[in-house]
């Protein structure tokens, strides 16, 4: 047992000795101990109300008149109290710091509680939402910004949306909320105007210079066309001609993609819902490869007869892009495989090849536009490296993804899903 303890014990047993030696005196021992335990509670009381008073922070309590257990008590409490001031000031110094620091920031802060309310927001949210710290705090953020994006992103989350800005009608805002604590989150506001209208611009200018473009290859390749078939050409000629109507029809076929990329990622809102029977495209595509004596085995696996809702052309593009790639890493003697499968889930359609395959660190970067893994590695008509960022562009308008699975020197496979409510079962 601790001294103290046994200090205030001892004390309690030699009070009560003092009161039955006067009871043997005087007489009336039960009132004597009565007496003594009656003060000597009187006392704890007292302290008890002392103790209490410290702790709620009154002035002209504590040590004063105490000794043995209740001093320690005492000065425990104090000592407790010195260091929380001391930590209360630390607080206070890093919340001021925190504040002026996010005050500076360019970006919108806004602390959001589990209900969605605000609870802070630095001076840069007044700058781009237009908040007012005299009524805004405490309402919630999807009553203030009512954006049906920026709604959507709370229920459900996911990527971080893009926003017209409530402030200024041709602004945009890039919104991210990261939870933290219990059920608190932090929502990053950033003002995004000038990349989305330098990304306008820059997809502005490709499709305009790419039909521009169209028209004077148009006539090269028709005067080069004319030339190969004049038959007075000089046989010296011959080489030269074919190799530069090659590389024209290669640009027309740069031109056509940047064309469709361009269209792509222009487009807003979901794609179509035009029926498109997926496994009669399938088969058409197949017969196109199948005809041609330098390209691999190309085998068609049917296990659904299910169709897409969505844009026939652009669904086209998917499945040719695809299999214009796998056909043209894969040797002449390799095979490359597409199927096509249903579920309740989805549908997904995949293209296996036993090709030159792709390095680990490259697969997260071969749906940028012009990524080549290797541009010496590809069969001598090589493609433009737009094809798998169309691929991407295309299956985001109809709500799909795709997936991308690959060993070095034994073959690649890709695979696009797309959601239920995009599948059409035929077969019941």
């Amino acid at each position: 047992m601790p001294a103290r303890w046994v200090s205030a014990l001892t004390r309690l047993a030699l009070w009560l000795a003092v009161a039955v030696v006067l009871g043997g005196v005087f007489g009336a021992m039960s009132w004597w101990l009565s007496g003594a335990l009656a003060l000597y509670l009187a006392y704890t009381l007292n302290r008890l109300y002392h103790l209490d008073q410290v702790l709620q922070g009154r002035k002209g309590y504590g040590l004063a008149g105490t000794t043995g257990l209740w001093a320690e008590l005492f000065g425990r409490v104090d000592s407790f109290q010195v260091k929380a001031k001391r930590r209360k000031k630390k607080y206070n110094q890093l919340l001021r710091e925190i504040r002026e620091s996010t005050g500076a920031l360019h970006d919108a802060g806004i602390i959001l509680n589990p209900d969605r309310e605000i609870v802070w927001f630095n001076k840069a949210a007044v700058r781009l939402l237009g908040l007012d710290r005299s009524k805004d705090v405490g309402q919630r953020i999807d009553n203030l910004v009512r954006h049906p994006d920026f709604i959507a992103y709370l229920e459900a989350g996911g990527e971080p949306v893009t926003i017209p800005s409530p402030v200024d009608g041709e602004g945009r805002l890039a919104v991210q909320v990261i939870p933290y604590g219990s059920g608190q989150s932090l929502t990053i506001i950033q003002d995004v105007t000038r990349q989305t209208l330098l990304e306008r611009s820059r997809r502005d200018f490709v499709a305009n210079a790419s039909h521009e473009l169209r028209s004077p290859l148009t006539v090269i390749s028709g005067y080069l066309d004319a030339m190969a078939e004049e038959p007075e050409l000089q046989p010296q000629w011959g080489k030269p001609i074919g190799e530069m109507n090659r590389q024209t029809e290669r640009m027309m076929a740069l031109v056509e993609e940047l064309i469709e990329l361009s269209r792509l990622e222009s487009s807003e809102g979901d794609a179509e819902r035009e029926l498109v029977k997926v496994p009669e495209l399938l088969r058409i595509l197949c017969q196109e490869y199948d005809a041609s004596p330098d390209s691999p085995a190309v085998k068609l696996e049917l296990e659904s007869d299910a169709a897409l809702l969505g844009n026939e052309a652009a669904v086209q593009s998917i499945f040719r892009n695809l299999l214009s790639n796998a056909v043209r890493f894969t040797a002449s003697t390799g095979e490359v495989v597409i199927s096509w499968r249903s579920d309740s889930d989805g549908a997904e359609c995949t293209v296996s090849d036993t090709g030159i395959g792709i390095p680990e660190e490259a697969i997260p970067r071969v749906t940028e536009r012009f990524f080549r893994v290797d541009p010496g590695r590809g069969r001598p008509a090589g493609g433009t490296g737009l094809g798998l960022a169309i691929v991407k562009h295309a299956l985001q308008r109809h709500g799909g993804s795709l997936s991308i699975s690959s060993t070095l020197g034994e073959g690649s496979s890709f695979t696009c899903r797309f959601p239920a409510d995009r599948v059409v079962h035929r077969g019941g």
